[in-house]
């Protein structure tokens, strides 16, 4: 079966390096993806680990300004493909503001978005069959782990077609940020927001429609953050 729409690497140091280094060559749907990247990178400048069994693609979109939020946006539309693949999933998975994907409290996926006009280049990194303990990653998921089979998992192509289609889906909407209570990690978890050298303490209230984090400061002040890196507690307040 061929997929006019992917750009297949044999290896690159980062999927979204690659497309911002050949923006103009591109067209809105491609997909970016290889089996061997060797220098992934995360929010804040981190190194992204890509041991054997992670997906790692990045996925071409318009950039957009009815799209508010587009990392919350875009860990929607992996956790809507997950969801439509295996079913049996969705009631695992999770979205942490702003950018990963969760499931049984430990993460499963994580999204980058980076902009080179005219496009959105859209990262992800989704373990697919990573041996997290081998890998030392404690606070990492594998979806194999979810479906209790590594035969039970959908091949690369498959992913790679789910999400692009939701990811695509998602861009021709023109409704913001909309996600439920109990698809919302942070919600009512005792957090600590992060932006610079400011930190704020608080409880997570939830992901508002302009896909901002809501939270009820210690203060007893409800303030909306759109960006900062989050520290947060494994368990719900009561």
């Amino acid at each position: 079966m061929e997929f006019p729409w992917l750009v297949w690497l044999e290896t690159c140091e980062s999927t979204n390096t690659w497309a911002l280094h050949h923006a103009n060559q591109l067209y809105g749907g491609q997909v970016i993806y290889t089996q061997a990247q060797t220098r992934g990178r995360g929010q804040y400048n981190r190194t992204w680990q890509s041991p054997k069994g992670v997906l790692t693609a990045s996925f071409i979109l318009p950039q957009s300004a009815a799209i508010v939020a587009p990392s919350v946006q875009a860990g929607i539309a992996v956790m809507r493909a997950l969801s439509g693949l295996r079913p049996t999933v969705e009631r695992h998975l999770q979205l942490k503001w702003p950018n990963d994907v969760m499931a049984q409290g430990k993460k499963l996926a994580g999204i980058l978005c980076e902009r080179r006009s005219p496009w959105l280049v859209v990262g992800v990194g989704l373990n697919r069959c990573v041996d997290v303990e081998a890998m030392g990653l404690p606070q990492a998921i594998s979806l194999h782990t979810l479906l209790h089979s590594p035969q039970a998992v959908p091949t690369d192509l498959e992913l790679l077609a789910a999400i692009r289609a939701e990811l695509l889906w998602c861009w021709q909407q023109s409704q913001g940020v909309q996600i439920t209570a109990q698809r919302d990690f942070l919600r009512g978890r005792s957090l600590t927001l992060v932006q610079g050298e400011q930190r704020w303490q608080g409880i997570g209230v939830g992901i508002s429609d302009r896909g901002t984090l809501q939270v009820r400061l210690n203060t007893g002040e409800l303030r909306e953050f759109s960006s900062g890196h989050v520290l947060y507690s494994s368990d719900r307040a009561p």
